[in-house]
């Protein structure tokens, strides 16, 4: 295993930069395998204070997904961390100097076959260390933001104890939890899994190593007192309502000379956390938006949220719900696209040219159902936000009428213009999408003269569509109501 961590963001010119430098070497994690691409990806975190073994712990957890990845393919039993295995992976190294910088991930999709038998495409990531003297507060909380997002399953990294600052990093997490659930409620909890992974604790006769004693830990910690401070009681008490599963595992020191020996009560702790966060069984895929996410979409999706924050500013909930509400409101306008594309493709099938008639009702009848698609998408977020993705819809529909109108043209049949004649097309039709669909669409005026099909500006449209005055009844036409409209 070659070391191939590739930097996915990074902190440049007072900006957080994806794909900065490194592309094409990002473009490779999409594209290495064929099979990559097309899978849904399980992304795993991990993030904490810097210089406390975050790339070390992750090293580990690549031993352990290749180990398995090798007994899935040549159905041979699971060996990993044995005496004689060597780390190599995410580049790190002793000492209190910062060795990540941004957010890395590793070069390759791991492919593990999951309990179910589907398979995943499983992705490391490695964060820029939090708190140190090059960086400021409101840079690692957007790293740790970003990194807590984009992932299903954030590995909070913390050494001897969960002290109450890093408990006061998680307080963004609750605001937009108690945001997402009030506006977005239909996707259930906004994050997945959040794992503490406390470092050389110092206490085992009181909480034992491992996950048990993790989750008698996680219990006192988590606590509450009138006491205490209102906003760590506040993330106390609402944290489980943020985040699907919590756990919290306990292990000890690894030992001074790490790099040519473990602690054997390390490693055996080691032994049991790893496979109890990666085994096939516990692996789930990347939800964003109530939807897995696959490679494909992973890198188009981390590029929004970086730039929905800026860097010199803390992250606020609201430019989280934002950045979700224009993915779901982009993978809404591109479904409704491809329903458009697909009925249109059905109507012209045929090898003769249709009548101009024809085709625009066709146009018309599949135009309706792209916006009736587009108007399932959850309402949340800004209304500006929404405007805009439908405007670009209209725009992608209206360009694609125009290609299938050439096409249409370029089919030289014999006869076609007798049949077209026999058919009785007017050169002034005068309706459209706004007519079929009158009440919040009727600002959608397709206007059809002389043969030509022309769309007016969106913004009417856009704001009569947004208020929805009849609009469900409006999208309720058949093809036979849309017939005798345009013969009228």
């Amino acid at each position: 295993m070659e070391n191939f961590d590739v930097v996915l963001c990074e902190y440049a010119n007072r900006k957080f930069n994806p794909f900065s430098r490194t592309e094409m070497l990002q473009e490779r994690i999409l594209t290495f395998k064929d099979q990559g691409v097309i899978q849904r990806v399980v992304i795993i975190s991990v993030a904490g204070a810097f210089r406390k073994g975050k790339s070390f712990l992750l090293n580990f957890f690549l031993e352990y997904l290749y180990c398995l990845q090798k007994s899935q393919q040549s159905d041979v039993p699971l060996e990993w961390l044995t005496d004689d295995c060597q780390l190599h992976g995410f580049h790190w190294r002793a000492g209190a100097k910062r060795d990540t910088v941004g957010i890395w991930i590793w070069g390759e999709p791991i492919m593990i076959e999951a309990a179910s038998g589907e398979m995943y495409a499983v992705l490391l990531m490695d964060t820029q260390g939090t708190f140190d003297n090059t960086t400021t507060y409101q840079q690692c909380l957007t790293i740790f933001a970003l990194s807590t997002i984009i992932s299903c399953v954030q590995i909070y990294n913390v050494v001897d104890n969960i002290q109450e600052d890093a408990l006061q990093h998680l307080s963004l997490f609750v605001e937009y939890g108690r945001l997402a659930m009030t506006e977005a409620q239909q996707f259930g909890k906004p994050f997945q899994s959040l794992v503490f992974c406390v470092r050389d604790f110092k206490n085992p006769e009181e909480y034992g190593y491992g996950e048990e004693g993790g989750t008698k830990f996680l219990q006192q910690v988590l606590m509450t007192s009138p006491s205490q401070p209102e906003e760590l009681r506040c993330v106390r008490e609402q944290l489980s309502d943020c985040f699907e599963h919590i756990s919290c595992y306990l292990l000890p020191h690894p030992g001074y000379r790490v790099a040519e020996h473990l602690r054997p009560v390390f490693r055996e702790e080691l032994k049991k956390m790893v496979p109890s966060l990666l085994n096939p069984h516990a692996l789930q895929p990347k939800i964003i938006n109530g939807k897995p996410v696959t490679c494909r979409k992973l890198m188009h999706y981390f590029k929004e949220y970086v730039n929905s924050f800026d860097g010199n500013t803390i992250p606020e909930p609201h430019s989280i719900l934002n950045a979700n509400a224009k993915l779901l409101c982009i993978e809404s306008a591109n479904e409704a696209k491809v329903a458009y594309c697909r009925g249109m493709d059905r109507s012209t099938m045929g090898s003769r040219m249709m009548p101009e008639k024809r085709l625009l009702e066709a146009h018309i009848k599949h135009g309706i159902t792209a916006l009736n698609i587009f108007d399932k998408c959850p309402k949340i977020g800004t209304a500006e936000i929404r405007s805009r993705a439908l405007a670009k819809l209209q725009e992608d529909i209206n360009a694609e009428l125009e290609r299938y109108k050439r096409l249409n043209m370029a089919k030289k049949v014999t006869g076609c213009a007798s049949a077209m004649t026999a058919c009785g097309d007017s050169a002034l039709l005068g309706v459209g999408l706004g007519a079929a669909a009158s009440g919040a669409v009727a600002a959608t005026v397709l206007t059809l003269q002389t043969g030509l099909a022309s769309l007016m500006k969106l913004d009417e449209w856009a704001y009569a569509y947004n208020l929805k005055i009849n609009f469900e009844k409006s999208l309720c036409c058949t093809l036979e109501n849309l017939t005798g409209l345009i013969m009228k």
